[in-house]
Order: structure tokens, then sequence, then C-alpha cells
């Protein structure tokens, strides 16, 4: 029987398919497997060049091949059956009813009917797909549209935009990403040859990361690419409405602007959605339902209709709702967001809209505050690393808003333990010191940011700055005869004298003001100066002292549910134990640790315990392995743009004896090559192969760690006390033998100092 496609051919020919390919796969098993399946997504997502593919791959699965029935062109909903009758069969001059005239050719029929851009007639369209699918048992139906038909069977794909890649890591990931594909495809097609290299890389990820992956816009820019390089698109795509338009004149006329497609999709909505719309694009990363309602939820639109205009705003494609913590995020493309903020500034909107999504911020970010110190901390760390950028949007608002200078300075004081978790430490000191700069903030909140940056910069290691503001806050705290802010002065400039060296000093610091914060009741502040107490302890040479202050925050950490410093307690509790020779303990703290940074994912705390993690394995005599661990330390550090030598002498030195008896065991070839292996791991990755390395490595006895007979010897007279050169006496073998001798033996155990030796020694002797 001949193939039914009768109605005319989709505006991009098959030809032009690029990427999606997984997709494709999995909708052409969609298809066979399902009745009904509509494709829904917004304007210029690509719908109608899926369902095109997807008919040139499932043509030989309908006998009767495939038929294409586009109501983009009509309006009226009469016209629907019509449409649909010319498109199924030969022109019928009967008087027969269309839906029966369509019916009674498909009845005996199998094929693929393909009903494309149902969004403004979608009770009609739904009502002729309910019936075919009653009547035409052969007959399977493949809808495209901005929201679901809502009838009984079907199937619904969301179209998601383009694979973006994430960054310019690897440029072959690049090169084959879809969106990349398109735009160099396209390119090509205006006659443009577009590269891309080491040298652009970074300009086209961002060009299509800031078209939102979508397939019309980045067809609209490549073919802007004939008059205007990379970069200068991004400059202009504030002008993206503008900017972009003058496709080929194959295109629907709906589409030949990026504009005219997205004011199709305004018109679909109802009066209290596009108001909605509009107030929704203040929200740069999107929001939750309580967010909503709050900042948008005024005037017009009642809070309690908030719930079903977003249901109405998801369905139309305007909205993406995401899952996120048990709840909904809702967000939208960049696109939308733009058209959006244009509609709310001629509405006189959007500075309302601005000071609303401020407040909203600064509320939330002063109850993380508050309730840090408690059991909900990984939900609040999740939601500020959500809401980043709305965070950032309400800074820029309360720094250029004279009368907001104050808003801003709380937000970015709230945020502290945000700000040093790593992962934003550079743009939170960035933002705080923007703060810093204003003339006019209240002196309480400057004291707070003076201190949240002197901690931020000594993470960094800019010790010099951090110094220079804890001077400046120690006179604001002193003039405002403020006892908390003096004593977390007295508690960051412990901080500082641990990182330049003088533990003993910190010791003094951290105890008269953890004194007043136990005080007047700052359990926050308190528990994250005991954990850099302990620090101070053991590098002054009290490791007892040391672990018993963790284990007091401990005890507390159980009280009251906190577990960010708990997780710094653990590691700090491991540093005790390799100071004691106690390597099950160590162990068992390293694995602790990790396991809460598999919900905190702290960028400061995960590399510290992976390099403790490193010392343990490297003691169970694998060298190889805690090579690796090494390296995915290094790697973070890189990430979070410090490195161990911020830490100070103390930290900084054991990790260096670690890495130098890498290099001496294995070789600087071998071991590099190892650390290169796991350089690129991101934190989730480092995360799960220090717990990995944790599990596999066994407390290795000395008589497992692959001593030869004299060393052996070496190692027992080690314990009894004896210098090399005694040694060397004894064993009648020169001074230089027995100094290679305990170099090994060091290496062998994974311990650095010669009383481990003798610990480790007595862990393997039976008791008697």
């Amino acid at each position: 029987m001949t193939e039914l496609s009768l109605s005319p051919a989709p505006a991009t020919p098959l030809t032009s398919f690029i990427g999606r390919e997984e997709l494709v796969c999995h909708l052409v098993d969609l298809v066979r497997q399902r009745r009904l399946v509509t494709l829904v997504g917004p304007g210029g997502i690509g719908k109608t060049r899926l369902a095109a593919e997807l008919c040139t791959r499932l043509d030989q699965d309908f006998p009767d091949g495939t038929a294409v029935v586009t109501l983009d062109a009509i309006s009226d909903p009469a016209d629907v059956p019509w449409r649909t009758a010319s498109a199924v069969q030969p022109v019928d001059q009967s008087v027969q009813d269309p839906v029966e005239q369509v019916l009674g050719h498909l009845r005996p029929r199998s094929l693929l009917l393909v009903l494309d851009n149902c969004e403004h007639l979608l009770e009609a369209a739904a009502e002729l797909a309910r019936v075919i699918l009653q009547e035409c048992p052969g007959v399977r139906i493949l809808a495209t549209s901005r929201e679901p038909l809502g009838i009984r069977g079907e199937q619904v794909q969301v179209v998601p935009p383009l694979q973006v890649p994430a960054s310019c890591a690897d440029l072959d990931v690049v090169r084959e990403s879809e969106a990349v594909l398109l735009l160099v495809d396209r390119a090509d097609r205006a006659g443009v040859r577009l590269i891309v290299g080491p040298d652009n890389c970074a300009q086209v990820v961002e060009l299509c990361s800031h078209l939102d992956g979508m397939p019309l816009a980045i067809e609209l820019a490549a073919a802007r690419l004939r008059a205007l390089g990379v970069g200068d698109l991004l400059d202009r795509l504030d002008q993206r409405f503008s900017l972009l338009k003058g496709s080929p004149r194959d295109i629907l006329p709906r589409h030949r602007t990026l504009e005219a497609l997205v004011d199709w999709s305004y018109e679909l909505c109802t009066p209290a959605e596009r108001l909605l719309w509009s107030r929704l694009s203040v929200f740069r990363g999107g929001a939750d339902l309580d967010a909503v309602e709050t900042v948008a939820g005024y005037g017009a639109i009642d809070p309690a209709d908030v719930i079903d205009l977003l249901d109405g705003l998801v369905a139309k494609s305007v909205l993406i709702a995401e899952p996120v913590d048990g709840g909904t995020h809702y967000r939208q493309l960049v696109t939308m967001r733009d058209y959006g903020a244009r509609v709310a500034v001629r509405a006189d909107e959007w500075e309302d809209l601005r000071r609303r999504h401020a407040r909203l911020v600064l509320e939330r970010s002063g109850q993380m505050h508050r309730e840090w110190a408690g059991p909900h901390q990984a939900q609040w760390l999740r939601r500020a690393r959500r809401d980043v950028a709305e965070v950032v949007a309400a800074m820029d608002w309360g720094i250029a808003d004279p009368a907001a200078h104050d808003t801003a300075a709380a937000i970015a004081a709230n945020l502290r333990y945000f700000w040093a978790g790593g992962h934003t430490m550079a743009a939170g000191r960035y933002r705080l010191e923007r703060v810093l700069a204003l003339p006019d903030v209240a002196a309480p909140l400057r004291c707070e940011c003076l201190l949240v940056v002197s901690w931020v910069a000594m993470l960094q290691g800019d010790h010099a700055d951090a110094a220079r503001t804890l001077a400046e806050a120690y006179d604001l705290a002193t003039e405002l005869g403020d006892r908390r802010r003096l004593a977390e002065v007295d508690t960051w400039n412990g901080l500082y004298c641990l990182f330049e060296g003088e533990p003993a000093r910190g010791v003094e610091l951290y105890r008269r003001g953890i004194a007043v914060l136990r005080e007047v009741g700052d359990i926050a502040a308190m528990q994250t100066a005991m954990f850099q107490l302990a620090l101070c302890q053991i590098y002054s040479g009290d490791p007892t002292g040391g672990g018993e202050t963790c284990a007091e925050i401990l005890a507390e950490s159980r009280r009251n549910g906190e577990a960010w410093v708990k997780a710094y307690a653990l590691w700090v509790s491991g540093i005790v134990r390799w100071r004691q020779g106690d390597l099950a303990g160590v162990r068992a703290y390293a694995t602790d640790a990790l396991r809460l940074q598999e919900v905190f994912e702290d960028g400061i705390c995960t590399p510290h315990v992976l390099l403790l993690a490193c010392q343990v394995v490297m003691a169970g005599g694998e060298v190889r392995r805690a090579a690796r661990l090494q390296g995915a330390a290094d790697a973070l550090w890189r990430a979070q743009g410090t490195g161990i030598d911020a830490f100070g002498p103390g930290l900084a030195g054991d990790a260096r004896e670690s890495r130098e008896r890498i290099l001496r065991v294995l070789g600087r070839e071998e071991a590099e090559a190892l650390m290169a292996e796991t350089a690129d791991l991101d934190l989730r990755q480092a995360i799960e192969v220090g717990l990995a390395e944790l599990a596999l490595t066994p407390v290795t006895t000395p008589a497992e760690a692959g001593l030869t007979k004299r060393e052996a010897q070496v190692a027992e007279l080690v314990a009894e006390g004896l210098s090399n050169k005694q040694i060397a006496t004894r064993l009648t073998i020169s001074t230089r033998t027995v100094d290679g001798h305990v170099e090994h033996i060091l290496a062998k155990f994974g311990v650095t100092s010669r009383g481990q030796v003798a610990v480790r020694l007595r862990e393997t002797r039976p008791i008697r």
C-alpha cells in the first residue's frame, strides 16, 4: 500500500537532524510500546524536528507509513478534523462529517499519525486523538505540543534542551556535544567555518549555554556568525530578541525571530499566567513554591492561586519543574525569563519585584545563620548552592541601591558558612569586599562582614589581608562594646596564629574567645572555633588536649544534631590518632568524616581528610594507591583556588612529608603518573575514591608490611630507642646503610617518626 504523507512536509528537512541520538532511540521504543506519545516543550526546542526524525526511523514499522498533520497554520478548532482528513486521504468531495472521513480511512490501516503543533487547538486535537485511538486499533499517534493533550493513555515526553558541555576540560567532549554540533553545522550552512579550538572553546560553550541549548536560538545565532564573531555575539546577547532573527524562508513565520516565537507562547497563556510569568523573571536560577508565593503572590495574584498558575505554566512549557529535596523547583529558560523581565519593566513592576526578591534572600540567609548549629545544615547548604544566582542578584541590587546597602551586607554576613565551605570562596570574597567598599554600611554589619572576609582570606592563603581586616574588626567591635564580636576577633586571630606557625599563641586566643561565645550562647561560632583550637593544641605539642577538645565537639554535635563541624572534628581526631600510632582509629575517623562529606561536599574539609586517608593507605603498604589519593587531594585544592600551604606549617609539613615518602618509594616519574590519574576527579568522585581506598586497606601490621629480615632487625632496635649510629655499631654495618633501612621502614609502615615505629611493633606482639 502506498505511504500516506499528503500534508505539507515539515519545515526543516529530515537530513538536518543533529544530535539527541539517545533521546531518539528512547522515543522509538516508546512509540512502539504506547499508542499515544506527546512531545512537550517550549517553542524552538525541536519537537517538530524530532517528530520528523521519528517518522523516518519508524517508517518500516507501519505497513501504511506515516501521515503528518500540521496544525500551526490554522486557528479555528473546527478546522482540525478537516486538516487531518486532507492529510490522511485523497481529497473527499462528499458531505460526510470530517471526523467520519478520518475514521473511515484509518480504521483498516496501520500507520503512525503525527499531530504537529497542537498547543493552540488543544481541546480539538485531544478530542480527535481520543476518538481515533478508540476507533482505529492499528493507528498510533505522535503529537507535539507545548502542553500535554491530557487524555487517557497519553505518554508525555518532555523534550529537553540540547546538551551543553559544562566546561572546556575535554575539547573532544565539547566538539561532540549536541549544542556545539548544531552550532557548527548551521554556521557551515551559513557559509561560516567555525572550528572549535582551545582559543574559542570557552566562548562557544558560553554562547550555547546562554542560548539554553535551544535549537532554534542556536540556529538563529549561527546565521549571525556571518557578520559577527562568537565573542561579538556573546556581547550582544542582552539584545537577543532583536539580534536573533532573519532565518531562512523555509522556516515558519513565527519561528523567524526569537521574539515572535515567545510571543506565540505568551499569547497562549491566561492573563494571570502572563502576570506570573513576568514576575517569575526576577528569579535568576529558579524558585520553590514558597519563594514564588512570597515574591510573586501579591496584588492581582492571590498566593493561594499560585500553585494552579504554576501548573498551567509548566503545562505550557514556559516553566520547567524539577523535583528537589522532596519539593519542586521551578525555573525558566533564559529566553523565557528575559522576555518576562521585559514585560515586568513595561508594567513598572521590576523594581518592586527586585525589592521583594532581596527581602526573601535576606530572610532565608538569616534563618540559615540562626539555625546553623542544628540538624538542617545540609539542607541549608544545598539550598544556598542551588540559589546562588538569587544571592548574587539580591546582593547586586542591594549594592546598587543606596537605601539597601545594609541588606546586601546582612546577606553577605549571614552566608559565612556557605562562603567558607569551598566552591564559592572567591565569589564570596569578591561580594564581601564590594559590600565593605560601601561608605554607609551600619557598623555592626560592617564588623560582621570584616570577620567573614578575614576567614575566607585565610582559607585562600591571603594571611596579610586577613590580618588587616581583623585589625579593623577589632577596632569596630571595641568601639561598639560588643563582647561577642570581640570574642570572634580572638578566635579568628587564633586561626591566623595557627596558619602563621604560632599555634601556642592560638591556644590562648581560642580559650579566651570560646569562653565568651559559650557564655553568650553563640553555639555555631563556638563549635567552629573549637575544632580549630584542637588543631592548635596538636601542633603546639598537646595532641591529647586536642583529642579531648574534639571529644567535647562530638558530644555537643550529638546533642544539637550539628554535623558540619562534626566532620572537621572527626578529621582532627584522626590526626590525633595518627600521632598516637592508632591506625585503626585513624581509618575509622577518616571514613566517618568522608561519609559526612557525601552529604556536605565541603571543598575544604574533604581534601584534608583525603590527605589523612593517604597516610592510612600508605601505612597499609599500598603506596601506589596512596599516590592516587594524593593526586585527588591536590585536584580539589586547585579547584578551590587554594592549597595546603594556606593552612600553616603544621598541616603543610605533614602533607609535605607524605608526598616526599611517595616520591622516594615510587620514584618521581611513577608517583606523578599515578597522581595524574586522579587529577581530574570532581569532589564527589574524590570522596568515592577515598572511601573505597580506606575500605580496601587493612591496618597492616609490621609483619605484613614487607620488611626484609635486616629491616625487621633495624626496626626492633629503633623501637628500643637506639640512634642510627648505635644501630650501625650493633649490627656491624655502615651508618649510611642504616639510614636507608630506616627510610624504608618509615615508608613501609606509613609513619613519620621513630616513636611511631615502636607503636607499630607493639601492635603486632601477642598479648601474653
